[in-house]
This record gives C-alpha cells, structure tokens and sequence, in this order.
C-alpha cells in the first residue's frame, strides 16, 4: 500500500462523498445529451525560453520544438501561434496578467488603473446555466496577480489556490437537507438583491447623465448575479453528480512543488468539466516574481546555473541571451514542466468519454504568456489546443509578422467558436482562419 491508499483506508477522506463510479463519460453523454463547449486558459508567468519555445519551421510538417517535446503525442490536438500580441493595448513591466484576457492598457488613463471584461468572462456569460459560473484559480491566496479574470465592469474577479475550497465550492452538497439550506441562502441572496435593485434605481433618478450611466453598468452586473443565482437553484434540485472520488486529492504531497500544485488544480477543472458544474476556467500558473518553488532549484541545478528568485530567473533567463546560458536553460526546463503539465491535462480530458468523441474535443485550451522577455510583450509565446468538435484545425505553427496580428483576433475567434454571439472583442479586425477548419 501507497501512503495514499493507507490514508484512504483508515477514512482520512470520509469527507468526501461515497458515489458510484463515473465509468469516464461526460455528464452529458451520460444522459444520452449533446456536450456543451468549455473553455480553459492557463497563463505562464515571466518569460519563455525563446530559444527552446518557438519552432524552426512554420506549417503543418513543422518540426516540434524542445520545450513542447511533452505535447508531441497530442500533435493533431494543438497549434503553435506566434507574433500575436496586443497592440493598442500593450502594457509593459510585470502586470501582463491583468491584460493578458483582455487586451486592455490598463494605463490608459494616466494616474489611474482601469481594466474591462476577460474574454473568458465573455465565454462565461453564454455557455451556461452551470452551477458555478467560472473557475478562477491561481498559484498563491491574495498574493501579487493571482487572477486572469475581469468582470463586466473590469473588475478582478478573487481566484483561489485552495484546493479543498475549490472542490467545496464546485460542487452542491451530498445530502438532501444540505441541499436545502443552500436553496434557502440563495433565495435570502435574491431577495436581498431585490432590495438593493429598488434602491439603486430610486437614487439613479436624481443623478444626472455620465453618474446614470455608471448605475446602469453596475445594475447590468448585478443582474448578472441574480440570473446565475437563480440557474443554481435550477440545478440544486438535480444535487451532486456521480464521480469516482478516489481520483479527488485535495492535498499536496510536496509542499512547496509547483508542478504538484498545477496538476492538483488541473485534476479539478478536468473533473469540472466532466460533471458540467463549470465550462469556463482560468489559471495563473505562477506569479511574475514568485513564489519560489522548490522546482527552481532543481531546474538550476540541473541547468548548471546560479540559485535565484523566481523573479530573476524570468528575467535572466528570458531575452537574447544565447540558448547555451545556463539561466536560458534554467528556465527553458520551466517551461516544459509546464508543457508536460498541459500534457496530462490533455491526456485526461481525451480519455473521457463525451456525446461525440471525447471532453478533450469539446474543450478549447488557451495556454501562453504575454512576454517572449521579461518586460516584452511583442509575441505572446500561446498554443491553442482541442475543440476539434467546435470546428478547430490543428497540428501547425503559423507565425504572424510582430505587430501585425492583434491577440484579439484569436480571442474573437474562440469565443464565435464556442457560439458566444459576438462580433469583436477589443482591437480585433478578423478571426483567424488558420486555425479553423
């Protein structure tokens, strides 16, 4: 026996629920159902090791890269996209993760900070009702730029790196009395929404033109919440999906190991999306400057390289340095763990079972960062993998000209892909044919 599996046995997970096997389907094919779309974007902090990330060769017999040597099995389910970026919305220094989904310059306006909507936010708004809105995960509670994802209003909506608290707030309870008291909290939310709406439209009388406006953005959010309030008592009534819980850890092995970390958090957005709680989900994968895991000590020493911070790793390691400085190395072993992680994503997402094909065909997977170096935001390094069943075409490396292909483009793409009725997103001109079929 495995530590693991001892624990298991002597009742150390009573708290989760005693369910039936899922047998590897969807919720939907399950139920003999067509899959809805899902959407996941995980975001990878600092800079890349250019020299091992982008790819030689362009097109379809394009030869794989080192860094993305964890993903080559899955060829046919992803694309390398490169010289994309935000162009109008180009920001520089270490706070990329705030417009990385949005293509916003957050300083546009000297002296303040604004932001609007994420483009999973937007994707959030049309795929459900589900019980949870979106996921928004990070690497660290309240620490630094946890979130990638911005309200209506461009509001950082908090993510969590608690792993007990995500599964707790993913799922409605097991039993049926638990069921109810959640039923009676969201009814006492909605009253007292009804309430604050009376209110606020009371005083938005007496405001004049520019302050009614405002009101009228904060009461489109507000029934935004009420909505979703009132598909979760929908979907309360229907209670817990069946899972098999053995394939639930809600606790790291390793402390400080950011790779165990990820796939923890990636375990449970698989498992989301395989019961249809959420269809939308984002990850920081780790902040700019930290925190430093234990990972980047092995990576060091491997690479031959001087101990440092997370923060100077991105920095040293970026740039044009020469792909023989043991900081590019450093960093570009980083990088794959990363690739190998988004790997085993794939891999479970492919061997579940949906309506047509597998959860991996129906999921879009956005995975990139915002600078090639640190401070540099003129190729966002991004793969785009899955959705076959949603119309995607994969197996290539396109690369675009720097400055000429907004990353809105591949924004707007996704979002008409997964049927959002919408017809631009930010700065974009076009959707991306290369990557449709």
């Amino acid at each position: 026996m495995n530590r693991r599996t001892l624990l298991r046995g002597l009742g150390a997970t009573l708290a989760l629920p005693s369910l039936e096997a899922f047998s590897g389907k969807t919720l939907a094919a399950q139920r003999k159902r067509n899959d809805p779309s899902r959407f996941a974007c995980f975001y990878i902090p600092g800079a890349i090791s250019q020299y091992s990330w982008f790819p030689k060769d362009t097109g379809q017999n394009y030869t794989v890269s080192p860094t993305h040597k964890p993903l080559e099995h899955h060829r046919d389910n992803f694309s390398v996209l490169t010289g994309l970026s935000h162009i109008e919305g180009r920001i520089s220094g270490h706070v990329h993760p705030y417009s990385w989904l949005t293509g916003h310059n957050i300083n546009l306006i000297p002296g303040t900070i604004s932001n609007t909507i994420s483009v999973d936010q937007v994707a959030a708004k049309h795929l459900g009702p589900t019980y949870l809105n979106s996921l928004v995960l990070s690497w660290q509670n309240g620490v630094g730029t946890t979130t990638l994802s911005r309200n209506s209003l461009g509001v950082d909506i908090p993510a969590t790196a608690d792993y007990r608290r995500v599964f707790e707030n993913l799922f409605p309870p097991a039993d049926r009395a638990e069921i109810k008291k959640a039923q009676a909290r969201l009814a006492l939310n909605r009253s007292i929404l009804d309430t604050a709406m009376g209110n606020v439209k009371d005083v938005k009388r007496k405001l004049g033109r520019i302050d009614q406006e405002r009101i009228d953005q904060y009461l489109h959010s507000v029934r935004d919440v009420e909505k979703r309030l009132i598909q979760k008592e929908a979907i309360l009534e229907d209670g817990r999906p069946e899972f098999d819980p053995s394939k639930v850890r809600l606790e790291r092995e390793v402390k400080n190991s950011m790779r165990e970390h990820i796939e923890l958090m990636t375990d449970l957005i698989a498992l989301a999306f395989q019961t249809d709680m959420t269809r939308v989900a984002t990850q920081c994968l780790g902040g700019e400057a930290g925190p430093n895991y234990d990972d980047y000590k092995d990576w060091a020493k491997r690479a031959g390289a001087r101990l440092r911070g997370t923060h100077d790793v991105h920095h040293k390691g970026g740039g044009n340095r020469g792909e023989t400085n043991p900081d590019v190395i450093a960093l570009s072993f980083r990088d794959e763990m990363l690739c190998a992680c988004i790997a085993r994503f794939m891999d479970k997402l492919q061997g579940i079972e949906a309506s047509e094909g597998t959860l991996l065909d129906h999921t879009v997977i956005l995975f990139g960062g915002a600078q090639m170096a640190s401070h540099v935001g003129t190729s966002f390094p991004t793969i785009l993998a899955g959705g076959k069943a949603l119309g995607f075409k994969h197996g290539h490396h396109t690369k675009w000209p720097l400055d000429k292909r907004p990353m809105s483009d591949l924004y707007l793409t996704i979002l008409q892909q997964l049927r959002c009725p919408v017809d631009s997103f930010k700065e974009s001109a076009n959707t991306i044919s290369e990557v449709l079929v």
